[in-house]
């Protein structure tokens, strides 16, 4: 059974920038990938709520990077 990730919920997440575990939040953002200038807006995205880093990309929004040709 698939869970749907949605805005707001929470999930606990390891932030790279700051190197400690959070309860990290799901937000709608821009992503701009390194090393390209496409930018895919609307991405369901986990952040955390210290230094509001990106720290990774719902498993839901994969498809919508591939179709973006980010993730080939």
């Amino acid at each position: 059974m698939s869970v749907m990730i949605r805005e707001g919920d929470v999930t606990a997440d390891t932030c790279p920038r700051c190197q400690k575990v959070v309860q990290a939040r799901f937000e709608i953002r821009s992503v701009q990938l390194a090393r390209t200038r496409l930018r895919v807006r609307d991405v369901l995205v986990d952040v955390c709520p210290d230094c509001d880093h990106m720290i990774g990309v719902a498993p839901g929004s994969v498809a919508q990077l591939r179709e973006a040709g980010v993730w080939k």
